[in-house]
């Protein structure tokens, strides 16, 4: 067998773990076989073919046999060796301990390997297990489906998982989708670095997600954190609920409004500039006369 070599030493002490490691190699090959006859002549030798012997035998040696073949029975020969060669082992058997296999061929059928690869590298793979646990793997796949794989990369990266899943407790999934859809990753980040998540829900449940999503359209994220800075929260909620029940008219806005110059603070500063220049301008035609 190609890269298996025992080394017998005249001290009979170090035959033993030789014989240990043989036997397990052994049993690791004894597994591969099991593993292939389970999956029938076709499919198990197409997978050996694509695979080779090696990256196969390192991988029945880490993921238990019967979750294994559970896996390789759900899905095509073709996405099996996709999954081995695209996703790096080290991940691909961590995404089959925190995932059910249920979850997992679901997450398969639905994204297409090269989507899947790029979350099981960005993601932790116990964060995508608790994110199917929590919202159920269909609701899982439609956020990163909505909001696009890069994007709820971005996202999940400024959030912890348990922050994000205790945010869709507090407000449900959609509303969640539909704010995030309508602004950028930076704008997000603005928001979670001023603000932290505590007031999103109280805000989407005062105001709805469509007047937030209108003020924040209005005013830019900018001025808008600017203005809860200033107010508050609280006292831009009660400022609202006053303003709502002014009778307004927008036709009484004016098509244009002057800035007002504030007086004592514009103009002086220019007068005071001014004099500098005169005194400067003074003092070196005293120089010259000397």
């Amino acid at each position: 067998m190609k890269g298996i070599s025992l080394e017998f030493s005249e001290d009979s002490g170090s035959l033993y773990p030789k014989l240990g490691q043989m036997k397990e190699v052994l049993v690791t090959i004894q597994t591969v076989y099991q593993y292939l006859e389970k999956l029938g002549p076709k499919k198990s030798f197409q997978i050996l073919k694509n695979l080779g012997y090696e990256k196969l035998l390192s991988l029945t040696g880490k993921v238990p046999k019967e979750r294994l073949i559970v896996l390789t029975q759900k899905l095509s020969e073709e996405t099996v060796v996709e999954l081995v060669t695209q996703i790096p082992e080290k991940i691909l058997v961590e995404m089959i301990r925190e995932n059910d296999d249920d979850d997992l061929v679901y997450f398969i059928h639905s994204l297409s390997i090269a989507d899947l690869a790029i979350v099981s590298k960005s993601i932790p793979p116990q964060d995508v297990g608790l994110l199917a646990k929590t919202l159920g793997r269909e609701a899982s796949v439609e956020v990163l489906k909505s909001l696009g794989i890069q994007k709820s990369i971005a996202l999940l990266k400024e959030i912890p998982m348990e922050d994000f899943l205790w945010l869709v407790d507090q407000i449900q999934l959609q509303p969640i989708i539909q704010l995030v859809n309508e602004l950028s990753v930076p704008d997000c980040k603005k928001w979670i670095k001023q603000r932290g998540l505590e007031e999103l829900p109280i805000l989407l449940k005062f105001f709805g997600v469509s007047n937030v999503l209108e003020i924040f359209r209005k005013l830019g994220m900018n001025q808008a954190l600017a203005m809860m800075q200033l107010l508050g929260t609280r006292e831009m909620m009660e400022l609202s609920v006053l303003l709502s029940k002014m009778q307004l008219d927008i036709k009484n806005i004016p098509a244009t409004l002057k800035a007002k110059t504030v007086i004592g603070l514009e103009k002086p500063k220019s007068k005071q500039i001014a004099k500098k220049k005169a005194a400067a301008k003074k003092k070196k035609v005293t120089k010259r006369s000397h």
